[in-house]
C-alpha cells in the first residue's frame, strides 16, 4: 500500500508542476502580449501627434530624402492636337507650289529633299482633316502627367507659352532624348493658374529671338512680364 500511495503522490506532484508550469507560461504569454500592445498604442499615438520620423542611416543617404505623393494639383481638358485650317484656295495654291518645286528638285536629283517636302504636304493634309480629341492633363506634386505619362519636376528643364490664334501652347523643355519638349494645349482661363504652380518648380523660358518655324508652329512667344 505504502508504494501505492507513493506512486499516487508522485504522480500527483507530476500534474500539479505540470500545471503550474502552463499557468505561468501563459502569465508570460499574456505578459508578452500586453507589452506588445502598449507599444503599438504608444506608436500610433507618437505617429498621430508628432509625426513619424524614419531612423537616420549615415551609410545610405537615399533614406533620407522626402517621399512625395503624387498629389492632384490641378487638371484641365484641352485638345490633343492644333487644327490647322486652310481655305480650299490657298490650299491649292500650296500644292501647286510644291508640286512644280518636286518636279525641279526632280530634275536636278535632290530626292532626299523632294522626300521631305512630300513628308510635309502630307503632314499638313493630316493635321487639317485630323479632328482633335479632347484629353486631360495633370500637374501633381511629382511633376507633369502628359497624355496619361508622368514627367517629374527632376526631368524638366524649363517652360513658356505662346499664342497662336487665340490658342494658347504651354511648351515645357525636358531633360531627356525624347522628347525634348512637351506641348499642351491650354485654354485661356487655366493658363495663370497653371503658370502659378510651374513658376514654383520651373524657370520661365527667356526667347531673346524666336525662330521662324516656332512662330509658324506655336505662334507668337509671351514674355514672362506679359503672363
Amino acid at each position: 500500500m505504502a508504494d501505492v500511495k507513493d506512486n499516487l503522490d508522485n504522480l500527483y506532484d507530476v500534474i500539479t508542476g505540470e500545471k503550474a508550469l502552463r499557468k505561468k507560461e501563459l502569465a508570460a504569454k499574456k505578459a508578452k502580449e500586453e507589452a506588445i500592445k502598449n507599444a503599438k498604442n504608444k506608436r500610433r499615438k507618437t505617429v498621430v501627434e508628432d509625426g513619424a520620423k524614419l531612423k537616420k542611416d549615415e551609410d545610405n543617404s537615399d533614406n533620407n530624402k522626402k517621399v512625395v505623393q503624387n498629389i492632384k494639383l490641378y487638371e484641365w481638358e484641352a485638345p490633343d492636337i492644333y487644327q490647322i485650317k486652310y481655305n480650299t484656295k490657298g490650299f491649292k495654291i500650296l500644292v501647286a507650289f510644291c508640286l512644280a518645286f518636286i518636279l525641279l528638285l526632280a530634275l536636278v536629283e535632290q530626292y532626299a529633299l523632294m522626300a521631305a517636302i512630300i513628308a510635309l504636304l502630307f503632314l499638313l493634309y493630316v493635321s487639317s482633316n485630323t479632328k482633335p480629341v479632347q484629353v486631360k492633363h495633370k500637374i501633381t506634386a511629382r511633376g507633369v502627367d502628359y497624355f496619361n505619362k508622368m514627367y517629374e519636376w527632376y526631368m524638366l528643364n524649363d517652360f513658356y507659352f505662346c499664342k497662336k490664334d487665340d490658342i494658347y501652347f504651354l511648351l515645357i523643355g525636358t531633360k531627356l532624348r525624347f522628347p525634348k519638349l512637351l506641348t499642351l494645349i491650354v485654354p485661356k482661363e487655366d493658363k495663370d493658374a497653371i503658370f502659378m504652380l510651374l513658376q514654383d518648380k520651373l524657370l520661365y523660358r527667356d526667347i531673346r529671338k524666336q525662330s521662324k518655324i516656332d512662330k509658324i508652329t506655336y505662334g507668337e512667344y509671351i514674355p514672362l512680364e506679359k503672363v
